[in-house]
């Protein structure tokens, strides 16, 4: 008697409770805005470097235009997510018309090292 053995579907982990994709959308007036925050908004992310998986801005399809940032993080929760993006002063300054966030799983790419799998 011959044995089948049946498939095993792959794993699927669920999202990360701490890694959150956040990713805000400037204000027509972003431009100006940013320009007169830049050192306040740098000098932050430096106080916050140890939970950034990665961040920068966005831009349009010229690639000439920021319209917007994204923030990759690893948070200890989402309410602490929030806390650094409504600290940073683009927020603050009213750069972001809006703010989403997204709980991410890191799964693979050269950010995390390779791949989880």
């Amino acid at each position: 008697m011959t044995q089948v053995e049946t498939p095993v579907a792959p794993v699927r982990r669920a999202p990360e409770s701490t890694s959150f994709v956040v990713l805000c959308r400037d204000t027509v007036n972003g431009p100006a805005i940013r320009a007169a925050h830049t050192r306040d908004h740098l000098a932050y992310i430096e106080t916050v470097m140890g939970e950034l998986n990665v961040a920068g801005p966005l831009f349009d399809d010229t690639g000439k235009q920021v319209i917007g940032s994204l923030y990759c993080l690893h948070t200890s929760s989402l309410s602490r997510a929030r806390e650094i993006i409504e600290h940073d002063p683009y927020f603050t300054a009213g750069v972001f018309e809006s703010v989403e966030y997204l709980p991410h799983m890191p799964a693979a790419g050269k950010f995390i090292g390779g791949k989880t799998w």
